[in-house]
């Protein structure tokens, strides 16, 4: 059995979203590395911190396939992606998800849905009041 999920955003941000969170989206979807990285002595091969929209291409176990595309809109920004991601990561998606929730132009808006590959009916993302994002599962 499989810890995957699908991952899927369609949300807007404010057309004054600062550079600083803008540039945490741009990282967040640059590819891994192909080689990794060395811990401080050089010796052991340490895995990249986890990038919630990296992938790209078909995906493993939830079909389709991965994308992530930030646009610059009249009124804003807009990000759309799908991606696969693994039960022990979806904390690190929900912190990501709450850095671009004060920029969100209605407060408790939708961010997409998230569907254990298992499933046949996705959950939906929606910020709390305080903004804070749990992940169903």
């Amino acid at each position: 059995m499989a810890d995957l999920y699908a991952l899927e955003l369609a949300l807007t941000l404010d057309a004054s979203t600062p550079e600083p969170v803008l540039a945490l989206i741009r990282d967040h979807m640059e590819p891994y590395a192909e080689d990794g990285e060395a811990d401080s002595d050089g010796d052991e091969w340490v895995p990249p911190p986890f990038k919630v929209l990296a992938e790209r291409g078909p995906a493993y176990r939830v079909g389709g396939e991965c994308t992530a595309v930030l646009t610059r809109t009249p009124v804003g920004w807009t990000l759309t992606a799908r991606q696969e991601i693994h039960a022990e990561n979806l904390p690190d998606a929900e912190h990501f998800l709450e850095a671009l929730t004060p920029h969100l132009p209605t407060p408790e808006a939708p961010l997409g849905t998230l569907r254990f590959y298992e499933d046949p009916a996705p959950q939906p993302i929606t910020p709390d009041t305080s903004g804070a994002v749990r992940l169903p599962r």
